[in-house]
């Protein structure tokens, strides 16, 4: 019943009409009425065949603008594990660690994960190493040996990354070795394509490379009509030409050749301005775009080799790319952003700052770097081991936050820690996740509640429920959760600014009733939903059964007829867990580091106060 409980929100029956499409919740079973005119509303559980050996309870008190859920259930996995995590307006924060039986298909395993990003430096190393048992993995050993290592370094004008791959293994072969080795050039507004290719043809492929000239003239045709469009011309070399039939009727091919494509960079500036010109989002004159589509194709082509071969049981892999002059191309891809009409308010502000961005990283002269080295190796001894190295850093960091200070950009804080290893027949993990930017909490929820009203597949409900989740201003959240002893438990609460966002959903989803408190506990197998102003102090039993939310199946309990104590949310348990003051609703909280768990989980809190009243269905 806990998991109907908490997940209410998107089950049961409804009741189509309101105003907000929000569904509608059943008649109450009992309704108690006081002199007031107020009154609790009885939902009673009347699933017979719950089997939910734990608890569950969940509020929601519209006055404190509080949500709060707390679930305890038993688990067949002897797992111990905690995890914690915490969302403030200004960030996040997460921690957690578990222990479990070490599966039999790991002999030995070790991992660490260090990184941190503030004013001074920006910098992340990682490495793992894992032994398998192949006698218990048997599919490690269809690899040998595998390798891969490489560099990737980037700045605002350059970018370069080389790398290879191998890999033995002992898989059936497929055909006959087959590779590429491809090299392009740069020179003068032309380029040359050196091809080595060795590849296996099917039947309908030979006719294009059976001989020499069927080669050339298949690529010709091909790459003479790119240049033609471009205004460019396409000369084709043929080097070296093998071709091997075979009884299917197809073949095998290794050929050598040279394309040289020559004054095709003027041909692609005006394909590129003629379709910046007939963009009708763009406003731009003929000859901007033609200046625009120049700097475009300013960037230089440094370097670009790429090759493999696929052998009977090898793989073998790599590449160097390189390319330079990149501001001039990233200041026109500006200039164009700008250019657009009638751009959206929000994203004229995030491309303001993107824009900034780019210029501090110029004026530092950021250069960021990252590696990698990966090796894998069966030894032979029913083992495979795996190791993997990582490390990122940034040149010039500091100099760029600074540049990013003087445009009041604020600079992200990151850090990271994580660490596993084995002790005899366990796996411990532990991990320490820290996440600091101002405004963190409100940018988030605003990009999120965008995108749902971009979603042409979203309903209006959502999108009417998302808005108002953005609207009540989250303010803090926390989740926690324990697994100890056979036992989970999760515990999770959320405070917001103004709840009173969602009064006209709640009031919706109770038929027009305002909704002050909601509780549900699977112990009492009742749920509680607390409403003022229900009927005048005056009223009679015939005036409380005129509304909506009571049928003749319900128990009405007028005042003078009940002396029952309703419970309530525990306010005490929530703000201990919260860390907040629940007498003090109206203030805003000044502690950075306050807890949260999530816009998201939040929102699947407040869609299930909306439909609560639906959970014994």
């Amino acid at each position: 019943m806990a998991v109907v409980l908490i997940t209410s929100g998107i089950a049961g029956t409804a009741v189509a009409g309101s105003e907000t499409g929000i569904d509608q919740a059943d008649p109450a079973d009992e309704v108690f009425v006081t002199d007031d005119g107020d009154a609790v509303l009885l939902y009673e559980d009347e699933d017979e065949d719950d089997d939910l050996d734990g608890s569950a309870e969940f509020g929601l008190d519209a006055s404190e603008s509080v949500v709060y859920a707390l679930i305890s259930d038993d688990i067949e996995e002897d797992i111990d594990a905690a995890f914690s995590f915490a969302l403030g307006e200004d960030g996040m924060e997460s921690d957690g660690s578990f222990v479990a039986d070490r599966p039999d298909a790991i002999n030995d395993f070790s991992m660490n994960a260090d990184g941190e990003q503030n004013e001074e430096t920006n910098e992340l190393d990682a490495d793992l190493e894992l032994v398998l048992d192949t006698q218990e993995f048997p599919e490690a050993d269809f690899v040998q040996s595998a390798t891969s290592s490489g560099e990737m370094v980037s700045s605002a004008d350059e970018f370069a990354m080389e790398g290879d791959l191998s890999v033995s293994h002992i898989m059936p072969a497929e055909g006959s070795e087959t590779g590429l080795d491809l090299t392009i050039t740069e020179t003068d507004g032309s380029y040359a394509v050196d091809v080595s290719q060795q590849d296996t043809l099917q039947p309908f492929e030979v006719d294009q490379w059976e001989t020499e000239a069927d080669a050339k003239a298949a690529l010709e045709a091909e790459y003479g009509a790119i240049a033609q469009e471009l205004g460019g011309d396409a000369t084709v070399t043929i080097h070296d030409h093998e071709f091997d039939a075979d009884t299917a009727g197809g073949g095998y091919i290794d050929v050598e050749y040279t394309i040289e494509l020559e004054n095709v960079k003027d041909g692609l500036e005006q394909l590129i301005a003629d379709e910046l010109t007939n963009d009708p989002e763009l406003d731009i004159s003929q000859s901007d775009a033609e200046e625009v589509a120049a700097d475009i194709l300013a960037a230089e082509l440094d370097a670009f080799e790429f090759s493999y071969a696929i052998g009977e049981n090898t793989v073998d892999a790599e590449w160097d790319i390189a390319f330079s002059n990149f501001e001039t191309t990233a200041m026109a891809v500006l200039d164009l952003v700008d250019a657009v009409d009638e751009m959206d308010e929000g994203f004229d502000d995030e491309f303001d700052d993107y824009a900034e961005m780019y210029e501090a990283q110029v004026e530092a002269d950021l250069t960021q770097t990252s590696t990698w080295d990966l090796r894998y190796e069966a030894s032979g001894a029913n083992e495979a081991t795996l190791t993997f190295d990582y490390a990122s850093n940034a040149e010039n960091w500091e100099e760029y936050t600074d540049e990013l200070a003087e445009r009041d950009i604020d600079s992200p804080a990151f850090a990271i820690d994580a660490t596993a290893t084995t002790d005899d027949d366990e796996v411990s993990v532990e991990m320490a996740l820290e996440f600091t930017q101002e405004e963190f909490l409100e940018t988030a929820i605003n990009a999120m509640v965008q995108d749902l009203q971009n979603d042409p597949m979203m309903d209006d409900e959502a999108v009417a429920l998302a808005t108002a989740f953005e609207e009540a201003e989250l303010e803090l959240a926390k989740f926690d959760l324990d697994m100890d002893d056979g036992t989970i438990t999760m515990e999770a609460g959320a405070t917001f600014d103004d709840i009173s966002a969602f009064e006209s959903h709640l009031s919706d989803a109770y038929h027009g009733l305002t909704v002050e408190h909601v509780y549900a506990d699977t112990d009492d197998e009742a749920a509680y939903v607390y409403a003022t102003g229900m009927v005048d102090a005056d009223a009679t039993e015939d005036d409380v059964r005129e509304h909506a939310i009571v049928d003749d199946a319900t128990t009405v309990h007028m005042p003078g007829e009940w002396d029952e104590e309703h419970p309530r949310l525990d306010m005490g348990q929530v703000t201990e867990f919260l860390g907040t003051d629940a007498t003090d609703s109206e203030t805003e909280s000044e502690d950075d580091g306050l807890p949260g768990f999530g816009a998201v989980a939040a929102l699947v809190a407040m869609l299930s106060a909306l439909g609560l009243a639906r959970w014994h269905n």
